[in-house]
């Protein structure tokens, strides 16, 4: 598709997104300035936090299409020694003849790449809408042939884009999966080619396609790393009110503190009358308020709409101490911060990158977080009084703010 820059996302919207795959050449957006240097940057980077923490989480590491345990897995992690991506691989070459490591934690050592990838996705998000899941950047590379799980569906919507070589992704609908179940998982599975779809991707390409796709991605075994964000849609509607419901019910249900043994009826006789634990139960959950259903919805997407969507976000804290006389400003990485009055309680929930911080109403800590979401330099003292300090400290702590 040739992209047309005013017109691209609602055409996007309308012929493709969870509808059909989609092959772009050429692709102009903030995120084609990821470039290798960078990738390798952020993996090194995650790799050292890796090592210092003694664990691999976010990395698996597979030789000849067999996952690698996590103490080996370490072991071969990249670094700064390896220069670039190509150094990594022409030391792991040396090794391996098929390997593939992937990560899917990057976002959390990179504040820059991530407002870079906050742009794209906004744009996104204005067109299909806010994921109900969340979005996460994933990073493959290696000299392996073929995806090394198999043929496979997520439950994610993918943006594709290759870093380093070229790689081929296969592709079936749906409908043909369901009716040939052996696709599933399969490596060989040449007998399906000819009911398949491939898109070939280079550097500077991207590639889409919807979360019903079953997919493999291959190559002719030269190296290639590519990166990609996985849209997850694969929860319900339902699915996401019980998340969020639960704290609260969990809150009221517990303070019942029934622990005893349900009596049941006389064999032959009626069931209708509930058991008594039961009946205070639903008497609990009677009284639960309107206010108090809607401040648990709304903690929920706060916190989902402060991380603009994504799994994780640079976690960065600091202990630094602010007082009334010191002047701040929002980070320029930082997102902005949303905030809401609670209905069932006097109280502000403030939001910032995930974190859900709870404070009595103030209305002028309201104004000085607008004048801060505005990018304005603030002096603390022309805003709120010390009492006010602690909701200013506990975002400080969060490294929402610069002091300067």
């Amino acid at each position: 598709m040739t992209l047309d820059q005013k017109n691209f996302w609602p055409q996007f919207k309308k012929n493709y997104w969870e509808k059909e795959p989609l092959l772009v050449k050429n692709f102009i957006s903030p995120v084609k300035d990821l470039s290798e240097d960078q990738i390798f940057s952020m993996l090194v980077k995650y790799s050292d936090h890796c090592r210092k923490q003694k664990n691999a989480d976010g990395f698996k590491f597979y030789i000849d299409g067999q996952i690698q345990y996590e103490q080996e897995t370490l072991q071969i992690l990249p670094t700064q020694k390896d220069k670039t991506l190509q150094g990594y691989n022409q030391r792991m070459e040396e090794i391996f003849e098929d390997y593939c490591l992937v990560c899917d934690e990057l976002l959390q050592v990179s504040e820059k790449n991530s407002k870079k990838l906050q742009d794209f996705t906004t744009t996104l998000f204005k067109h299909v809408g806010f994921p109900n899941r969340f979005i996460e950047m994933g990073l493959y590379l290696g000299n392996y042939r073929q995806t090394p799980f198999g043929v496979h569906v997520d439950g994610c919507g993918v943006f594709s884009f290759p870093v380093v070589g070229k790689k081929t992704f296969r592709l079936w609908t749906p409908e043909f999966a369901r009716k040939n179940p052996a696709l599933d998982r399969a490596h060989n599975y040449s007998k399906f080619k000819k009911n398949s779809q491939t898109m070939k991707a280079s550097t500077g390409d991207m590639t889409y396609w919807p979360s019903s796709s079953w997919h493999i991605a291959e190559s002719d075994g030269s190296f290639n790393a590519t990166w990609s964000l996985g849209v997850w849609v694969d929860l319900t509607h339902q699915e996401n009110l019980e998340s969020a419901l639960r704290p609260l019910l969990k809150s009221k249900l517990g303070e019942l503190g029934i622990k005893t043994m349900v009596q049941l009826s006389k064999e032959n006789s009626s069931a209708e009358a509930l058991p008594q634990n039961y009946l205070e139960t639903l008497k609990a959950i009677k009284n639960i308020s309107e206010n108090e259903w809607h401040d648990a919805l709304l903690k929920s997407w706060l916190e989902l709409a402060s991380k603009k969507g994504f799994k994780n976000f640079p976690q960065r804290r600091t202990s630094s101490k602010v007082s009334l006389k010191n002047k701040i400003k929002m980070n320029e990485s930082s997102s902005s911060i949303l905030w809401s009055n609670l209905q069932s309680e006097v109280k502000t929930i403030y939001a910032f990158q995930g974190n859900l911080i709870e404070s009595k109403l103030s209305p002028k800590v309201i104004k000085l977080i607008a004048a801060l979401n505005s990018r304005q330099i603030c002096l603390i003292s022309d805003y709120i009084q010390k009492n006010d300090l602690t909701i200013v400290q506990a975002l400080v702590k969060l490294n929402a703010f610069e002091i300067l």
